[in-house]
């Protein structure tokens, strides 16, 4: 004897389930296969897009290589790598040059020193005496140095005892900014 099944589904039950399952199985192969697929494929685009805006970039950058590379050649000597202290003792040693080249007297008298992350900043005070025309020779050699430094102070006077002589007094600031680091 043939056994019954505890519960015999009818025909429109059986197509509902059939209905059922296919939903089901539709649901668990777009949330498991399909979705992390397109999700994979946006991630994907996204990059490849990233990567183009970069490629682009570095584009532009390579054909304005030749006119970045001419800049840096004329920054460079702004830039500092030695120690503060060497570059103090280099600029002294420029202004007492430059003084002995315009023969003019010169007294220099340093203040202080501020540093921070990236720069150093040094007060350095000048008392120059000197023909006017030896004065003024100083002063644009002084301001023609391919160094980073502001003029805080400048005083010119003459000298009661020495009519052809004057005498100026000024605050240089010398600013040395060190190249940022590469990493």
């Amino acid at each position: 004897m043939p056994k019954k099944p505890m519960m015999a589904l009818r025909s429109r039950e059986r197509q509902l389930l059939l209905y059922a399952a296919v939903i089901l199985g539709c649901w668990t192969f777009l949330s498991w296969v399909v979705q992390p697929l397109w999700d994979r494929m946006r991630d994907l685009h996204l990059r490849v897009e990233t990567h183009r805006e970069k490629l682009e970039s570095l584009s532009q950058l390579l054909t304005q290589a030749p006119a970045i590379v001419r800049e840096h050649r004329e920054l460079a000597p702004y830039l500092e790598t030695a120690p503060d202290e060497q570059i103090r003792r280099g600029f002294l040693n420029e202004l007492e040059s430059l003084s002995r080249q315009s023969n003019v007297q010169l007294n220099l008298k340093p203040r202080s020193m501020k540093e921070t992350d990236r720069s150093t900043r040094f007060e350095l005070e000048v008392d120059i005496e000197g023909k006017q025309e030896h004065l003024m020779t100083f002063l644009d050699g002084l301001l023609a140095m391919p160094r980073l430094m502001s003029i805080e102070r400048l005083r010119i006077s003459s000298i009661p005892s020495k009519p052809e002589f004057l005498r100026a007094n000024l605050v240089v600031q010398r600013l040395i900014f060190r190249p940022q680091e590469h990493t």
